[in-house]
């Protein structure tokens, strides 16, 4: 893909998948640095970087993360995950919150943890390394990665490459008339 393609971030976004089957194929180091680096670099509530990243190399480690996650066991491992914690100490509000607001209350945290898991989905495939986005049962994530318990982890991210004979949905996506309205809910471009 071209950067100085006009479509290039939209051909980017709709490239991105969930990855089911990796291969044992490992990742270079400088590859991990930037897709932390987009992590570290995606929008926060009030930009609080209520987040701590641990990267995961470990086989059985990440054999044993995969297994935490919902749907985890429909997925081969991948040569490492990134697991997002969401730090307590950041946020300064109720619960998780980044700040006292009544409407966004602990969301706003939450949005920013899935904010830096895309941005790195999306830096691994401009790399052409894959992944997927799982979440994880906290009590037994937060167990083996020794993560303290006021803390949380959302989300994992399993980036690797496809294995060549993986199995894959069939992506589908909504029509747009289907999915968006204009000045209010149902309302219509006219």
């Amino acid at each position: 893909m071209s950067t100085n393609d006009g479509d290039y971030f939209l051909k980017l976004s709709k490239s991105r998948k969930t990855t089911y089957e990796f291969s044992e194929r490992k990742i270079k180091e400088s590859d991990i640095k930037k897709i932390l680096e987009t992590g570290r670099w995606s929008p926060s509530c009030s930009n609080t970087q209520p987040w701590h990243f641990i990267v995961i190399k470990n086989k059985d480690t990440i054999k044993q993360l995969i297994m935490t996650a919902n749907y985890g066991d429909f997925h081969t491992d991948p040569a490492l995950i990134i697991a997002l914690v969401l730090l307590r100490d950041e946020c300064s509000g109720e619960g998780y919150s980044c700040f006292r607001g009544k409407d966004s209350s602990i969301y706003d945290s939450y949005m920013s943890i899935g904010m830096a898991s895309l941005t790195m989905a999306l830096e691994a495939k401009d790399l052409a390394i894959d992944s997927c986005i799982l979440t994880p049962s906290q009590d037994i994530v937060k167990k083996i990665l020794k993560v303290k318990k006021e803390d949380a982890v959302p989300l994992l991210v399993g980036f690797g490459y496809q294995d060549k004979k993986a199995f894959q949905k069939k992506r589908e996506r909504k029509e747009l008339s289907e999915i968006t309205s204009y000045e209010s809910f149902g309302g219509r471009n006219e």
